[in-house]
């Protein structure tokens, strides 16, 4: 078994080794996955994602409450990606692309969006509530928590971008590994 540069990268980014795993059979099923092209496709996907986000930056402007804004995009890619791939290798190449390819478009925008704070607020927004009212998190992270202007665009710029970001992410197929 041989492996490129570009697997090393995969595996360098996010995704556990095989060791990791603690099982040959996670080494087994990496080799499938990029032989059958699941990992080719994948890195599109992530690379899709981050293009379709650094270009829908532009769309923030001068928006106050863009750093906050574009982190909340960012979790909807991740949350996306967690709900449509139940592959975790799969699920953690995307991922991994995605930010590859995000810090090489804008590193601004990189440096942005791993707000670890910031995320972490909407994980446990949405392990609590599920996917309504990602405004509210947006309105506690910029200091205005009762703002419900400010909550209802956020909720408003949520369900956009989470069609947006699902039918990016369901129109990939990807092949069935045993």
């Amino acid at each position: 078994m041989s492996f490129t540069d570009e697997d090393v990268k995969i595996y360098g980014e996010g995704m556990p080794s095989p060791e990791e795993l603690g099982d040959e059979e996670a080494a087994v099923r990496y080799v499938a996955h990029r032989e059958n092209g699941n990992l080719e496709k994948t890195r599109q996907l992530g690379e899709l994602l981050a293009q379709t986000l650094v270009g829908d930056s532009a769309r923030l402007g001068e928006d106050c409450y863009k750093p906050q804004k574009l982190v909340l995009l960012s979790f909807l890619v991740s949350d996306e990606l967690e709900a449509a791939l139940s592959d975790g290798m799969l699920r953690q190449s995307a991922a991994a692309a995605f930010r590859r390819r995000v810090e090489e478009l804008d590193p601004e925008i990189f440096a942005i969006i791993t707000d670890s704070t910031a995320f972490t607020l909407y994980i446990l927004h949405d392990r609590r509530v599920g996917d309504d009212e990602c405004g509210r998190v947006l309105a506690e992270l910029c200091d205005r928590d009762n703002d419900q202007e400010l909550i209802q665009a956020g909720n408003a710029l949520a369900a956009e971008y989470r069609i947006l970001f699902r039918s990016i992410i369901t129109s990939y197929t990807f092949s069935p590994v045993e």
